[in-house]
């Protein structure tokens, strides 16, 4: 009897052995499978790479490949200088770059290459200040992708609520500014062709895809970025906030159509070390598993990398994230083709390019070399001002 229980003792003893041989060798597949480098891809920039415009802060670039072989950027984009006092007499709070809160505009600018020169073709969507509507203001964010032969764009916009209140100790312009900051939730318009954007034809769900639910999410939903899937699931990532104007958090929600209705998913990070902004996500097949880019926003984060600079997370299912292998994308520098190496106080709002066989083309960002927020009149030098971005990348069968 004594050496059949030995027997099954050894017998249990090895079986969880080979489990755990399993179990490691599972999550050192996985970990290998985290070899991406973006980068080690980056290629300095030239002049054609540059988006600029003298007359308004560009921002937030996203490109698309359309149906006439030619690359579409939908950008956001305000005028520069004061506002006029029409509707609100505390409109100063939105002078400068801070009317990107009230008077972004979402523009279409096309070019004959992924990387630029882009040409500002016209404003597709902007505030109609309809005191009915969710999206009475500003159209900022936006994100274009196609899928199951529609393009689809995600933007956020934002209304007025004059209940908001805070605990925090606030002046009367920041108070003021976060009851048009906190209505800011996640939009979606779609086409079957890029000219339905242009002339005007394309649908605008009246309704908006996500708001905070004041249980993991507060105050805002914002910066949406959304891909397809390994499972034919659509996940989108998107900003939050802890509560009473707490650091910014990371969710992810799920929908069985690109149009939603999305639901909860998974945290991404709500830890203030690991505070992050802009999210970019997409899912790698080759590699099996999810990649954003984001913008670091933590002066104590745990990679260990400037503030403002971009990096890398990464998932396998969706649901449990953290940094990548290779986490730092760029820090806030751009390398110009003829050896210049310019430092940038802001680089953010990353956004992949693939080409048709999936590889990646270009990273896309929106910079300035000086803060623009300093100026506030209607004259803005170019170091002042904002522009995006069109990185080359290198193409290689590594991807």
């Amino acid at each position: 009897m004594q050496m059949m229980m030995n027997s099954s003792k050894t017998k249990y003893f090895l079986l969880l052995a080979f489990l755990c041989c399993v179990l490691n060798y599972a999550k050192a597949q996985n970990k290998s499978l985290d070899n991406l480098n973006i980068n080690q891809l980056i290629k300095p920039v030239d002049s054609t790479n540059i988006f600029i415009d003298p007359g308004y802060y560009i921002w937030c670039g996203s490109s698309i490949l359309g149906e006439d072989g030619k690359y579409y950027l939908f950008y956001s984009r305000w005028p520069h200088g004061p506002r006029v006092k029409d509707d609100d007499t505390l409109n100063y709070i939105f002078d400068g770059f801070k009317g990107w809160q009230k008077y972004s505009e979402i523009a279409i600018a096309v070019s004959n290459k992924p990387t630029g020169p882009y040409k500002h073709v016209k404003t597709i969507l902007k505030g109609n200040f309809n005191e009915q509507r969710w999206d009475r203001y500003t159209f900022h964010n936006p994100q274009v992708k196609y899928f199951n032969g529609k393009y689809y764009l995600y933007f956020i916009s934002n209304s007025f609520n004059d209940n908001m209140h805070f605990s925090k100790i606030l002046t009367k312009e920041q108070l003021h500014w976060y009851k048009y900051n906190c209505t800011q939730r996640i939009g979606m318009a779609s086409s079957p062709t890029i000219a339905g954007f242009l002339n005007g034809t394309f649908f605008q769900k009246p309704e908006h895809l996500i708001m905070p639910d004041s249980i993991k999410t507060y105050e805002v939903t914002v910066n949406p970025s959304v891909c397809k899937g390994p499972d034919g699931r659509y996940y989108m990532m998107y900003k939050s906030r802890k509560p009473d104007l707490g650091h910014m958090t990371f969710w992810m929600a799920v929908a069985n159509k690109p149009e939603g209705p999305f639901t909860y998913y998974s945290e991404v990070s709500s830890s203030a070390d690991m505070a992050s902004e802009d999210p970019y996500l997409w899912y790698d097949k080759k590699r099996k598993r999810f990649y954003a880019i984001a913008k670091n926003f933590s002066t104590k984060s745990k990679s260990n990398t400037e503030f403002g600079s971009l990096i890398l997370l990464t998932s396998n299912d969706g649901k449990d994230w953290g940094l990548a292998n290779s986490f730092m994308v760029s820090p806030r520098k751009l390398n110009f083709t003829n050896g210049t190496e310019v430092i940038l106080s802001n680089l953010e709002r990353p956004f992949l390019l693939f080409d048709r066989k999936g590889k990646i083309q270009a990273l896309f960002a929106a910079a300035a070399v000086k803060s623009p927020f300093n100026n506030k009149t209607t004259f803005v030098n170019p170091e002042e001002n904002t522009f995006n971005v069109h990185i080359p990348l290198q193409i290689n069968k590594h991807q």
